[in-house]
C-alpha cells in the first residue's frame, strides 16, 4: 500500500513525532511505502535510512494557506498514487479529508488521537477510521466530541523493541538515585510537581535528568537554581539508551496524558516506574504490582513513593519485571502494527 501520514512537527521532544516515525520505519520494514508531510523539525535523521519521501511545508500549519495546502496535498495524493492518508493533529486531519474529497483517486482517511483536548471546532474527527490510543481517548471522543463508538478503534500507543540493547550493561558502583524523566516541558506533563518532590527530598542524595524542551523550561530551571537541587534539563535527542541505563527510577508526572510512551520506554528498559494516577498511566499501571501511582499534582506523595522504591528494592524490583512483561507482550511494534495494517487493508480492499 501506498500510505501518506500527516503530522505537523517531527521533533524528538514529541510524543506524536514519535509514534509517527514508528509507523513511517515498521511499515516500511514491512514492505509498504510510506510518506511524510510536514511543518519541519529535527529529527529527520532517524528515518534517513529507510528512504522514505518527506514532504516540508512551513504552509501546512498556516491555516491563510489552507486552500493552497489542500491543493498541494492533493496533488501529492495523485502523483504517488497514495491509498491511506494517515494524519495526527486535528487541523492536518481537516486537510487531509478535504483533499481526499478532492483528489480524482479513491484514497481512504485514517486520524490518530493521541491528545486529550477540551476545545471544539464541530469540523474534527471526520476520517473514515479514527485510533485512540488508549481508553480514556476513547471516551473522550465519544462523551466530548459526540464521535460514534463504532466509529473509534482502540489501538495503544507504543514502543520500538528495537530501542532495548540486548546485553545487560555493567554499571559502575553509585552514590547517588538516578531518577530519569522524558517529555515536553508543558504545564500538562508537570515536571515542577517532580521538582518540588525532589526538593523535599533533598537531603537524600538524589539526581534528576530531565530531557525536553518546552516553554515551561525557565521555570523548572528557575526553581532548580533557587533550590540548588542536583537536577539538569537537557536537549531532546535520539539517543536515550545511557539515561535509560543509569536511571535508577523513571517518573513522569503529567495532570493528563492519553498512554505515554515514556512510560512504555521505561517498562522496556526495566526500569521501576511512578507515575501521576491519570488517564492513560492509570490504565496500565497497577499499583505496586507493576509500578507506583501518585495523586497528581501532589509533590508530598511523590515525594513518599520515590522514598518506597528508593528503600524496598524487592518491590522495585517485582514492579520493574512486571512492567516489562506487560510492555513487551502488549505495546510494541509487534502487536501494533499488525493491527494498523489490518485497519487500512479494511478499508482498502
Amino acid at each position: 500500500m501506498n500510505i501518506l501520514q500527516l503530522t505537523p512537527d517531527f521533533n524528538y521532544a514529541d510524543g506524536r513525532s514519535y509514534y509517527v516515525y514508528l509507523l513511517l520505519k515498521y511499515l516500511k520494514k514491512k514492505g509498504h511505502n510510506t510518506f511524510l508531510i510536514t511543518n519541519g523539525g529535527d529529527s529527520f535523521d532517524r528515518i534517513n535510512d529507510f528512504n522514505i519521501p518527506v514532504f516540508i511545508s512551513k504552509s501546512f500549519s498556516n491555516r491563510f494557506s489552507f486552500l493552497k495546502s489542500v491543493k498541494m496535498l492533493a496533488g501529492i495524493i495523485s502523483e504517488n498514487n497514495i491509498e491511506i492518508i494517515h494524519s495526527h493533529h486535528r487541523y492536518y486531519e481537516l486537510m487531509a479529508v478535504a483533499a481526499a474529497g478532492l483528489s480524482k483517486r479513491k484514497v481512504q482517511t485514517v486520524f490518530t488521537a493521541l491528545s486529550l483536548v477540551d476545545r471544539r471546532y464541530a469540523i474534527e474527527f471526520k476520517s473514515k477510521e479514527i485510533i485512540a490510543v488508549s481508553l480514556s481517548v476513547r471516551d473522550m471522543l465519544v462523551n466530548k466530541f459526540n464521535v460514534n463508538r463504532n466509529k473509534i478503534k482502540v489501538i495503544p500507543n507504543f514502543a520500538d523493541s528495537e530501542e532495548i540493547i540486548k546485553t545487560e550493561n555493567i554499571q559502575a558502583a553509585k552514590h547517588s538515585l538516578n531518577i530519569l524523566c522524558v517529555g515536553r516541558l508543558h504545564k500538562e506533563k508537570d515536571q515542577m510537581t517532580l521538582l518540588k518532590a525532589i526538593a523535599l527530598l533533598k537531603n537524600k542524595n538524589i539526581k534528576l535528568t530531565l530531557i525536553g524542551d518546552g516553554n515551561e523550561y525557565d521555570v523548572c530551571n528557575n526553581f532548580i537554581i533557587k533550590n540548588s537541587l542536583n537536577a539538569k534539563i537537557l536537549s531532546p535527542r535520539r539517543e536515550l539508551h545511557s539515561f535509560f541505563n543509569n536511571a535508577d527510577i523513571c517518573v513522569l508526572p503529567s495532570v493528563r496524558d492519553p498512554f505515554p510512551g515514556f512510560m512504555l520506554q521505561s517498562g522496556l528498559h526495566k526500569k521501576p516506574f511512578i507515575g501521576s494516577n491519570t488517564d492513560g498511566i492509570a490504565e496500565l499501571i497497577i499499583h505496586q504490582e507493576n509500578g507506583l501511582l501518585f495523586r497528581k499534582k501532589d509533590a508530598e506523595d511523590l515525594a513518599d513513593k520515590i522514598n518506597i522504591f528508593a528503600q524496598n528494592k524487592t518491590l522495585a524490583d517485582k514492579c520493574r519485571i512486571n512492567l516489562f512483561e506487560t510492555v513487551s507482550k502488549n505495546f510494541t511494534e509487534k502487536q501494533i502494527i499488525p493491527e494498523i495494517i489490518k485497519l487500512y487493508e479494511d478499508l482498502v480492499y
